[in-house]
């Protein structure tokens, strides 16, 4: 196994679809990091704030497609990051056009 990290056994509930031995706290932050903001309580991003900087969570919050709306707002507000930075928050093409 060498050196990687193993996600804690408290947060690795939340990883039911794959072999939770194969993730990687640091190879795969941006996974975790998703999937604890849309599926984790307080203590799973307790976590995460304590095992991550601000700058990866950021990162993860601005580039993610797939994030839930309700948790990018969540994460917009608290980091004070501005919405159209944010992927999952812009308007599709589709979206934006007028039916007749």
């Amino acid at each position: 196994m060498g050196n990687r990290e193993l996600i804690p056994e408290k947060v690795q509930r939340l990883f039911w679809d794959v072999n939770k031995e194969d993730i990687d706290i640091k190879a795969h932050r941006a996974y975790i990091i998703r999937r604890i903001m849309d599926y984790g309580n307080m203590e799973d991003v307790k976590w995460m704030l304590n095992s991550y900087s601000s700058e990866d969570i950021v990162g993860v919050v601005k580039k993610s497609r797939g994030l839930s709306h309700r948790s990018a707002w969540f994460w917009v507000h608290y980091f004070q990051i501005p919405p159209e930075e944010v992927e999952c928050l812009k308007t599709s093409f589709m979206k934006t056009q007028k039916k007749y």
